[in-house]
């Protein structure tokens, strides 16, 4: 059933996947391509897809490699300080508190198929990683990789204080963590996603800058509209496609590694429409080249799917209540 956080993740979270795969000898490409994805799709900062194809190109990786355990050492080996989600709380966190708090504010601009929380009372400090979407693909190798991250970040910043049997985690996919001692306390879960306890005076610890740069204000909370939800993931699938006049919502779905009935289901709880959707974002680019003077209405059309300008002319004025020659002349007064 699609909620309102129908469950997109930035393709760049995968690279380290890709990378250690690669590493065992792995033919990614033909993995990539299993779930419509490229190599070059990686190196997309914009690049989103749904979570069913993050949770099945991350176990295909697994049994490629013949790895169980994928997941878990790539957490175990990539590097932290890098990764979209982590860099910030690596580079300027002071305490443990405060990468806790940069890593959550950060997540949401990297993915919306999951929800994190801290919980703190006074002996216990909790963060919980919870799932938004319901997928067909169990999510083993991400858990994983959630597991070993999250052992190796708290083990990593308490440095000198950590206690492994202070530390418990809950999670559905036991099976996801090797069978080697980490002296965490391992509990299963019925809830879709981890949790991490630990002792809550560690979050006042303080932690060593990874860098000689100063304390930057986090990006998270500037940036905290530039959310991945369906209609910006939309948005930004559909954007080169907006000159073929002939896709269908399958093709569109397809874009977005969804289905078409979910895809609608998706728009709906959002109070819109594939079609208002697609409105919006020819107007939005067509604005966007009216405002360079080196494109002509022609150009403007042409690259929007309109083959002829005087109907691409009428659909511009329905939608703003002035033609391109009149909205051009708004722009020259300003």
């Amino acid at each position: 059933m699609p909620t309102k956080h129908d469950g997109f993740i930035k393709a760049q979270l995968l690279r380290p996947f890709v990378d250690l795969a690669m590493a065992r000898g792995c033919n990614v490409d033909a993995a990539l391509k299993l779930y419509g994805l490229t190599k070059t799709d990686l190196r997309d900062p914009e690049k989103a897809v749904h979570a069913e194809i993050i949770y099945g190109l991350t176990n295909t990786l697994a049994e490629k490699a013949k790895d169980p355990h994928l997941g878990y050492h790539v957490a175990d080996t990539f590097d932290m300080k890098t990764w979209l989600p982590t860099q910030d709380a690596f580079e300027n966190a002071r305490t443990i508190g405060d990468y806790y708090t940069r890593f959550l504010l950060n997540v949401p601009q990297q993915a919306s198929s999951v929800r994190h929380t801290l919980t703190v009372t006074a002996p216990r400090a909790t963060y919980a990683v919870t799932r938004t979407v319901q997928t067909h693909q169990r999510p083993v190798q991400v858990e994983g990789f959630g597991m070993g991250l999250h052992i190796r970040t708290l083990r990593h910043l308490s440095h000198a204080h950590w206690q492994a049997d202070l530390v418990q985690l809950e999670t559905p996919f036991p099976e996801a963590l090797p069978k080697m001692p980490t002296g965490v306390n391992i509990k299963h879960s019925n809830v879709s996603g981890l949790s991490l306890t630990f002792p809550s005076s560690w979050l006042t610890l303080p932690v060593q800058p990874q860098d000689s740069r100063p304390n930057r204000p986090s990006t998270s909370v500037a940036s905290a509209s530039r959310d991945i939800s369906i209609i910006s993931t939309l948005r930004t699938a559909a954007r080169p496609l907006l000159d073929d006049r002939t896709l269908t919502e399958q093709d569109f779905a397809d874009a977005l590694g969804l289905s078409p009935p979910r895809l609608k289901a998706s728009l709906r709880l959002q109070n819109t429409t594939l079609p208002r959707e697609l409105k919006r974002l020819r107007i939005d680019v067509a604005k966007e080249m009216f405002r360079e003077a080196t494109y002509s209405v022609a150009t403007v059309a042409q690259a929007l799917g309109y083959s002829d300008q005087s109907h691409f002319s009428r659909f511009f004025r329905s939608q703003t209540g002035q033609s391109p020659r009149e909205y051009r002349a708004t722009l020259n007064q300003n």
